[in-house]
């Protein structure tokens, strides 16, 4: 048994009262120096992001519009937003029209939600779960190693009776790759792609959402099956790049870094 004073746990209620007020108080002044930043940032670059609407999910029940993001915790929202609406059909829980998401997006009742990550932090996840995990086939490994190889190792495409084709020396029959690309390689390739043809795993966060970011109380989120991919893990993946490769990727990303005020100083020392 513990001693009870009733005046010592009062004071501690409204002590903690006090300060979770303090604390909403910090994430609304957050939230608004952020909503500037990235306003700024729009008119600066005159963006103009069109809606698209499988890029949202919406809970009608607690009027929460949310725009996800591939490898920056989406399995985890969309698997929330499935268990709020009760089903598990992707299609079911977007909006039912363009003109329906206009009028949501428009609406100041309606909770808007992002969520982001640093954005070489989310590359390296990408690379890890859809090109180097070859325990699971992916459509971004099926699709996108063969132009990877193209660029990079082009010898792979010279056919003969002992090694076969490309394919055969690159896949195994379930389409699992066999040889699997570098994190250089990927990023040597994606610097010479269109960021047109970016693939909603490593594609810009201006291009896919026009929503600002919301700070909120979140449920665990999932691991990725290899772990974390944090500062860490990802400069070890950066280590390998040189300093202009950096740079390039750092250009290609720029209005991300810009409208969340990312860090690129720490990647250039890893």
């Amino acid at each position: 048994m513990f001693p009870y004073n009733k005046t010592s746990v009062n004071s501690n209620i409204k002590l903690s009262r006090c300060d979770r007020v303090k604390l909403e108080s910090n994430y609304q002044q957050e939230n608004g120096l952020l909503l500037k930043q990235i306003s700024n940032t729009c008119v600066k670059y005159n963006l103009k992001t069109p809606l698209v609407k499988k890029h949202f999910l919406y809970s009608p029940k607690h009027k929460s519009l949310y725009c996800w993001i591939r490898k920056v915790a989406s399995t985890s929202f969309t698997t929330l937003f499935s268990n709020i609406q009760e089903h598990r059909n992707m299609n079911s829980l977007t909006p039912h029209s363009s003109k329906e998401l206009q009028h949501l997006t428009n609406d100041s009742n309606i909770f808007k939600l992002l969520v982001v990550r640093h954005p070489f932090e989310r590359l390296v996840s990408s690379y890890r779960d859809r090109i180097e995990d070859n325990t699971k086939y992916t459509d971004q490994a099926w699709i996108y190693t063969k132009k990877i190889y193209h660029f990079t190792r082009p010898n792979l495409f010279r056919s003969n009776k002992t090694t076969g084709s490309f394919f055969q020396k690159i896949f195994t029959r379930d389409k699992r790759l066999q040889i699997v690309p570098t994190f250089k390689e990927f990023i040597e390739w994606l610097l010479q792609e269109s960021p047109e043809h970016d693939d909603v795993h490593w594609n810009q966060y201006y291009t896919h959402c026009a929503l600002y970011k919301n700070n909120m109380d979140l449920p665990n989120l999932e691991q990725s099956k290899g772990g974390c991919t944090d500062f860490k893990l990802t400069c070890k993946y950066f280590q390998n790049l040189t300093h202009n490769t950096i740079l390039k990727l750092h250009e290609r990303y720029k209005i991300d870094f810009e409208m969340y005020n990312y860090d690129l100083d720490k990647y250039l020392l890893c």
